[in-house]
Order: C-alpha cells, then sequence, then structure tokens
C-alpha cells in the first residue's frame, strides 16, 4: 500500500509542487485547499492521471473549527494511519507594526501559526509510530525584510514549534524538521521576479543568481520526508540560494 502524505496549501504554488513531487515518488498524496478548489481539483486529477492515488480535502484555515475539521477528514480517509505531513498553507499580507491592522495580525496568526499548531494536536493519533512532518517555515524569519513583520513573527513561532514538536514527538520515532524558503516565484511574485527590478531586488543578496522555483522547495521537503533524513528532527534547512550567507 501507498504512503500517504497530508499537505496544506497545496492547490497552488510550493504546496502544489509538494504534491506532485511526492506523487512521483508514489505517495498517495491528500490535497488540500483553502480558497481555488478548481486549482486543487486539476491537481488531484493531474496526480491519478501519472499513476499516484490523490485525494482533495477543503477548508479555510482562517476558521477556528478547521484544523479539527480538516483532521477528522484526514483521519476517516487513512484508517491505517498517515506518514507524511507537510503544513505549508500561509497567507502573507503586508504586516508592517506601523500600519498593520488587528483583523490582518489575527489572520495571519490563525492561518500560519494556530492552524499548524492544532493540526498537529489533532492528527497526532492518527499520524503512526515514524511518521515525518515537514513546516514550511521562511527566510523572513531570520532576516529582516520590509514589510511583514506579523508574518515574519509567525515564521519565527513556526521554528520553535518545530523544535518542541520534535521533541513532544522523537519517543514515538515522528520525525519533525522544516525548510526556510527564501523569495520563490508563487503569485504575484512570480510576476515580479519577470521584471529587470524585481529580478535584481530577489537576487542581489543571493550567492545563486536566479529566482527559485515551487519546484526547488519541494526537492528538500521531500528528501527530509524520505528515509535518506532519517537522522535528521528539529532542524530547520535554509533552501534559499545562498540568501544568509
Amino acid at each position: 500500500m501507498a504512503r500517504t502524505a497530508f499537505v496544506t496549501g497545496s492547490s497552488q504554488g510550493i504546496g502544489a509542487a509538494t504534491a506532485r513531487t511526492l506523487g512521483a515518488q508514489g505517495w498517495r498524496v491528500i490535497v488540500h485547499y483553502g480558497g481555488s478548489r478548481d486549482k486543487a481539483e486539476a491537481l488531484v486529477a493531474e496526480i491519478r492521471e501519472s499513476g499516484a492515488a490523490a485525494e482533495l480535502v477543503g477548508g479555510d484555515l482562517s476558521d477556528p473549527g478547521a484544523p479539527r475539521v480538516l483532521a477528522a477528514e484526514v483521519a476517516a480517509l487513512c484508517p491505517e494511519g498517515l506518514q507524511a505531513l507537510v503544513l505549508n498553507a500561509a497567507v502573507m499580507p503586508a504586516s508592517d507594526i506601523a500600519t498593520c491592522s488587528e483583523e490582518t495580525f489575527d489572520r495571519i496568526v490563525a492561518v500560519n501559526l494556530r492552524a499548524p499548531f492544532f493540526l498537529l494536536q489533532a492528527l497526532g493519533p492518527v499520524l503512526e509510530d515514524g511518521a515525518r512532518v515537514v513546516f514550511v517555515s521562511s527566510l523572513t524569519a531570520r532576516r529582516v525584510t520590509g514589510g511583514v513583520a506579523a508574518y515574519a513573527t509567525m515564521k519565527g513561532g513556526t521554528e520553535t514549534l518545530v523544535r518542541r514538536a520534535a521533541q513532544e514527538l522523537g519517543a514515538r520515532g515522528i520525525r519533525v524538521n522544516a525548510v526556510a524558503p527564501g523569495t520563490t516565484a508563487t503569485g504575484p511574485i512570480a510576476r515580479w521576479a519577470e521584471t529587470p527590478a524585481g529580478f535584481e531586488a530577489i537576487v542581489r543578496d543571493q550567492a545563486l543568481k536566479r529566482v527559485a522555483e515551487p519546484d526547488d522547495i519541494a526537492g528538500p521537503i521531500a528528501f527530509l520526508l524520505g528515509d535518506a533524513a532519517r537522522w535528521i528532527t528539529g532542524a530547520v534547512i535554509p533552501v534559499d540560494g545562498g540568501a544568509l550567507l
């Protein structure tokens, strides 16, 4: 039987690339969408056409009750247990300290920190012993960039959660790690990166002078879910083209 991975926020961007990569490696993938159901359905069809198994679940992670509902749906799809969990879903609105509204702040907290915390809690009994968990953090947790103070704060919290979860779940052989991408060509950033000014701004401080694609992040996520990473836990892996050097 194929191993099953649940990937949050996988209708597009890094999440979709991760779902495709895992499908190509023979995983059964549970694709999750927040608001882009059409894209998620198309991705599930694509994965199935490639010969892998895929399922679809939906839920707005800004809703406080969504993690419990999603966990119940995933549990129903995995009566024999879940082998991998990728906590990727995130929102990144402008959130500098001077102008971030309470509503925006609360949404960032709900999606980027509260939801993964309670998804991990609710799915704990579903994860089989020896399962693998990967969070998607961000370069912004370690490097100051303008306009995303609240988002960066939540990603700092993510990295603390990774270490705590690795400690708590280690007795069951469950590994918990994270990747921390730099600027990646998803959504509006992809369009900005195609402009000369955008490209220069992105690569200026990177050792590797190109813009990351979602597949560049999906590969390290898949590695952390694989057996070759069996002795890695509690780690946050920079996947930023050398932006922190």
